[in-house]
């Protein structure tokens, strides 16, 4: 699939705009098709050519689908060639639990994401891609923001949007100007590794579940996308990185010791990682800006919660924007950290506290034998993650 419709930068700096998005996942997107459904002048900018690969676990749970119908987003998904998940499978130190998912499924974000800004074009968005966009940090309008865009390193102009929404991930490249938005870094934050696999052999990694192994050192998953293919996120300390030889070799260690098999292509892959992942920014909203994603604070995911959140808080901020066009004050910001509290912390907090649990050996050698001997202890939490 090729985009259409896409803008020129030319183009795109002689408009006027009121919303410009900042980012082309899952939070951008779908914030941008919800406000050109509104009839808004909506601008998407992200930084990448698509299709594009993210590190990501590849996973949409219960949540994340019930939200896109809701939204009128159902047929991205029902299009797609989609592999349904039924189940979420645990190894760790030759231990093995299986647990029951309720409903979800495994597509590749390079395949997502990409039907995503296509359901935002047709709704009205325009496109603007391999262009950096960095809000400035000051405005001599009240009314506005500026946000200056680069392309192939170089400063090809700016565009002007009465409200901003940073929805461009980790570390949130675009606000590095601006004082007012920082985020806390966790001190035992792990890094993110992955990669997508051409792997033939189905048999030990089969579709239709998620895989994952622990050590003391992270945890990686495995689910098998469209064509067969196997993704593959993990989420390591930055020590134990260090002292393997790359990010490849922490993962392997990682499946040797949990007891999974290594196949040819994973020794054989190309992994990428990013930047610490476990952070929070303390206010996610500024002067006529919104922040919102994994830009506002990462969850660390298990079976989707990631990209739930993120459309959730898509479709929370889509409802506030109209109101903050017309009046921009501090009781929209009030209620955007409202709505971000409502949206994230609960499920923030489990996320977290599974994440320490797999931090403990001794924690985890006892969930395991617990959930493998009584499946049915393990369902209030993956009930409460997925709803």
């Amino acid at each position: 699939m090729s985009l259409s419709h896409v803008i020129s930068i030319s183009d795109a700096c002689s408009r006027d705009w009121d919303v410009i998005v900042i980012g082309a996942g899952p939070a951008g997107s779908v914030a941008a098709h919800q406000l050109s459904l509104r009839k808004l002048r909506v601008l998407q900018i992200e930084r990448k050519a698509f299709p594009r690969y993210k590190v990501c676990g590849c996973c949409l749970n219960q949540r994340a689908i019930s939200l896109l119908q809701e939204m009128g987003l159902g047929t991205v998904v029902a299009d797609l060639d989609v592999v349904s998940l039924n189940s979420f499978q645990v190894r760790y130190s030759g231990r093995e639990a299986t647990i029951s998912l309720p409903g979800g499924i495994a597509i590749s974000r390079s395949v997502f994401d990409e039907k995503l800004v296509q359901a935002a074009i047709h709704a009205g968005s325009c496109f603007l891609p391999e262009t950096t966009a960095t809000l400035s940090n000051h405005s001599e309008n009240v009314q506005s923001r500026v946000v200056e865009l680069t392309q192939q390193g170089e400063l090809s102009g700016e565009v002007t949007a009465k409200i901003v929404l940073v929805a461009d991930g980790l570390g949130h490249p675009s606000l590095q100007h601006c004082d007012d938005f920082n985020s806390v870094i966790s001190h035992n934050s792990r890094i993110g590794v992955g990669t997508v696999l051409a792997a033939a052999d189905i048999s030990e990694y089969p579709a239709g579940m998620i895989h994952m192994a622990i050590n003391q050192y992270g945890y990686v998953g495995l689910v098998r996308v469209e064509d067969g293919h196997l993704n593959i996120a993990a989420a390591i300390d930055r020590d134990f990185i260090k002292k393997s030889d790359s990010p490849k070799d922490s993962v392997i260690q990682i499946l040797k010791d949990s007891g999974f098999p290594i196949l040819p292509e994973i020794s054989e892959g190309t992994f990428k990682g990013t930047i610490p992942i476990t952070r929070k920014m303390s206010r996610p909203v500024g002067k006529r800006v919104f922040v919102l994603g994994d830009a506002a604070g990462y969850l660390e995911p298990f079976t989707g919660e990631g990209m739930a959140n993120a459309i959730a808080e898509a479709i929370g901020v889509a409802r506030i924007v109209p109101r903050a066009l017309l009046k921009w004050d501090h009781p929209i910001e009030e209620e955007w950290l409202r709505k971000h509290h409502e949206i994230t912390l609960g499920r923030l907090y489990w996320c977290r506290w599974l994440a320490q649990i797999l931090r403990s050996p001794r924690a985890v050698g006892f969930g395991l034998r617990l959930f493998h001997m009584f499946p049915a202890v393990a369902r209030p939490i993956v009930t409460r993650l997925n709803r």
